[in-house]
């Protein structure tokens, strides 16, 4: 619901947030450079974010304290329960409303996820470019750093190609990346072997069993943590969590939040697996290779492409999934264009002309929650329901067809030479069961009288919205009937290990509760109704963190928060395609002080746009990198001064 009250109503002693901002004054650089103190701002800003997040919150309001001391800018903030704030930046009219959002951002390990998943043109309204920024060139530069032999071959040559993005970023500004989180799950002394997977929606899956970081955890009431390995394992129990937000959908291919994805991975399975690393293991899949590279262009689809008819808005005339755009024509400035369309791109990887291909051996013998026989099948089916998805741009950037040889061998073939096809390719692949594939999107939810169906390590069990969901372990998972060291063995790309550690995971209900409010989640562990959650404010971090009764395991999150700046909503008193208003406004974010005096040090500034996770292939030095990038990022109100000098003299905003 949205909140009718302003930032004002809250209670967040601003006085405290700006203590230390900067050595100079904001409001005496704008005065001697031209600002009317006591007069009217030129400027008019209205910030929005998330009400339940207590720490977001917060850090909008330093923001926004900051722009109004410049006196260059008057403020208002707007806030709203996740799930609608979620609704309402995805919606493609969002772009034009002029607001400046704040939300957070989780990649993957791969750099390009930091960088175009914000800013190209085709993630508008996909995922998280909420703003509509539409740059062909910076497209152009997104995709060179990603398509093509060279990059997909050379890894230095692609990190080339990033720290050119970087720059690019820096200087036009679409967006400010402010920090880096902290990935923090507290949990109390009956949780054992817990530990934090730089991802959000995947700490609870990881947590309770990853071989390939021999990762398990288990329930023991009776011994300290600290104290105990896996040699003190113990089976059975509950565990009883906490997320911060509704489980919006059970349907993987139409969900685009953290919380969904995490009530998802208890049940579906991929066909590949990830460390904490970002190191990619066969899973679902027996076992995987790279069959064949081609050099082959996007172009090249043009004697497969079919002509479809394109409206005055750029809505096409077809109802299939576009797999392929031919690059040289433009839906909005023509009345036809040539589409690739799934039949078409199948003849085209018959006949060769593709990027790359990937072979899947699948595992013969695993089995659905619902006794189906997982084959290739479901793989092929799985990516046809994709067609048209929430998560198409996702997947169809990259993914051309996908092929069954036989019941249990998948080729997945990519459109061009993708450095991250490895990744990708599998990536959106959650494989339904054949009872559940063919529903409408958004229909696998028990809302809809659907219970989801996967090959997880635990089935549904009960789901109440706004309150709970809950799950029950799979006496018949795979992974325990085939014997985990017998799938260690039937791939090299496993390493060793003990043989000791368990076939699944040993708890055996999981109840997660869903409780919005940070603080009430932070109550509800300390009064012992639940035993792990994560997404807590900072000071409650402290607090936990400096008890023996609890455990804080914490990781450089592969996500940020960042704010946006609505530049298709340009006007003459806002002038939001003018870079150097959004410079400026990126120079008055305290980064610094947001980390310490929000974040209480759990998290770090963003002085580029990549995190620690990404930068082994996002730069070629990381610290040559922060020297280039940071001036832009650094708080300084001088040079902020300068820049809106700039603008209101040649906007006439005096």
């Amino acid at each position: 619901m949205v909140q009718d009250h302003k930032q004002s109503s809250l209670d967040v002693n601003r006085r405290r947030l700006l203590q230390g901002v900067g050595g100079v004054s904001i409001a005496a650089v704008a005065g001697c450079l031209g600002g009317d103190e006591g007069g009217d701002a030129p400027f008019h800003v209205q910030l929005e974010v998330n009400s339940d997040n207590d720490d977001r919150v917060q850090m909008v309001d330093l923001i926004s304290a900051s722009l109004e001391e410049s006196g260059y800018f008057t403020t208002e903030i707007e806030t709203y329960e996740w799930n609608n704030y979620v609704e309402r930046v995805m919606d493609l009219e969002y772009a034009e409303e002029g607001v400046v959002p704040c939300i957070g951002l989780s990649g993957t390990f791969n750099p390009e996820s930091f960088c175009q998943a914000l800013h190209h043109s085709t993630n508008h309204g996909q995922c998280c470019n909420l703003v509509g920024v539409d740059d062909s060139d910076l497209d152009e530069m997104l995709d060179d750093a990603r398509y093509g032999v060279d990059v997909a071959e050379d890894e230095e040559f692609r990190a080339e190609r990033y720290d050119e993005i970087w720059e690019h970023l820096a200087e036009e500004r679409y967006s400010s990346i402010t920090h880096f989180d902290l990935e923090a799950g507290v949990t109390n002394n009956n949780v054992h072997g817990f530990s934090m997977f730089p991802f959000s929606e995947s700490i609870f899956d990881y947590a309770l069993h990853s071989p390939q970081d021999e990762q398990v955890m288990w329930i023991d009431e009776e011994s300290d943590p600290r104290d105990t390995d896996l040699s003190d394992l113990q089976e059975g129990g509950a565990l009883r969590g906490a997320v911060g937000a509704n489980v919006a959908s059970f349907d993987p291919p139409y969900s685009t939040d953290t919380t969904a994805s995490l009530a998802q991975f208890f049940i579906f399975e991929t066909l590949v697996t990830s460390d904490s690393e970002g190191n990619l293991y066969p899973w679902l899949a027996e076992d995987y290779e790279l069959v064949e590279t081609n050099d082959v262009e996007r172009l090249d689809y043009e004697p497969y492409m079919s002509t479809v008819g394109a409206d005055e808005e750029g809505i096409l005339d077809t109802d299939e999934q576009v797999i392929v755009y031919h690059p040289e024509d433009d839906p909005v400035e023509d009345d036809e264009v040539r589409v690739l369309l799934p039949d078409d791109a199948a003849e085209a990887a018959e006949d060769g002309t593709f990027g790359m291909q990937f072979q899947y051996d699948l595992h013969e013998g695993v089995t659905f929650h619902n006794g189906e026989e997982f084959t290739s099948e479901h793989v092929i089916a799985t990516v046809e329901r994709l067609y048209n998805s929430d998560l198409e741009a996702q997947t169809f950037d990259s993914l051309l067809h996908a092929e069954a040889d036989g019941d249990y061998t998948v080729n997945l073939y990519a459109q061009v030479p993708d450095a991250e096809a490895e990744r990708e390719l599998p990536g959106t692949l959650y494989i339904h069961s054949l009872e559940q594939a063919d529903l409408e999107g958004g229909d696998l939810d028990p809302r809809q009288g659907n219970d989801p169906i996967g090959t997880g390590p635990y089935e549904f069990a009960d789901f109440s919205d706004e309150q709970y969901v809950e799950y029950t372990k799979n006496d018949s998972y795979w992974l325990e009937e085939i014997g985990l060291q017998q799938k260690i063995e039937a791939s090299d790309k496993w390493s060793d290990v003990a043989d000791e550690f368990p076939d699944g995971p040993v708890i055996d209900d999981i109840e997660i509760r869903i409780v919005p409010d940070d603080s009430s989640r932070s109550a509800a562990l300390q009064n012992d109704e639940i035993d792990i959650t994560y997404g807590l404010s900072t000071s409650d971090l402290d607090e936990f963190d400096s008890s023996d009764d609890y455990v804080v395991d914490a990781v450089e999150a592969g996500g940020y928060e960042y704010i946006q700046y609505p530049i298709r909503a340009a006007g003459d008193e806002m002038p939001w395609d003018d870079k150097r208003l959004r410079q400026a406004i990126n120079h008055l974010i305290p980064r610094e002080q947001i980390v310490e005096n929000v974040l209480n040090g759990w998290a770090r500034p963003a002085w580029t746009d990549v995190p620690e996770l990404a930068q082994e292939t996002g730069t070629v030095d990381t610290d040559e990198l922060v020297s280039t990038i940071k001036p832009y990022n650094e708080y300084d109100p001088e040079a902020a001064a300068e820049l809106l000098e700039e603008v209101v003299d040649e906007h006439d905003l005096e």
